[in-house]
């Protein structure tokens, strides 16, 4: 799931970065330009969450009518003991890759509260450039 876009010229964009100050912009695969991050009208990234086992999950992946779910860090014990008892819920595939990072991999329709979280990443960037350049003057 893509999580960075960017607005240029009036059109959204799936967006990644490029060497200092610039973004590269996607549609589907395809790359279809390079602009300056001072160019943008807006650039932001989403993520997205659900309720798992009454615990918030960010939704990492979708397909085969299931969900990725993520959680790092949050009740620790808490997710050691559900991942300790896959029997449970046998429909669910868990995996830990350490102490303190869960992954479940689980049909939809266990899933509730799904939605978006977004972030201005072009406000704080700007704002990073204004203060760089304060310093520097």
């Amino acid at each position: 799931m893509p999580d960075s876009y960017a607005v240029h010229q009036g059109r959204t964009y799936e967006a990644s970065g490029r060497p200092p100050g610039r973004l590269a912009l996607y549609e589907g695969d395809a790359q279809v330009a390079e602009v300056p991050i001072a160019d943008l009208d807006e650039w932001y990234s989403v993520r997205i969450w659900g309720t798992f086992l009454e615990h918030e999950f960010e939704v990492v992946d979708e397909r085969d009518g299931c969900y990725s779910l993520f959680y790092m860090a949050g009740d620790g014990q808490w997710a050691a003991r559900v991942w300790a008892e896959p029997e449970a819920h046998p429909d669910v595939q868990f995996q830990r890759q350490d102490m303190y990072t869960f992954i479940a991999v689980t049909p939809k329709d266990k899933v509730a509260d799904i939605h978006e979280v977004r972030t201005d990443l072009l406000g704080p960037w700007r704002k990073e450039q204004e203060e760089r350049e304060s310093r520097e003057s």
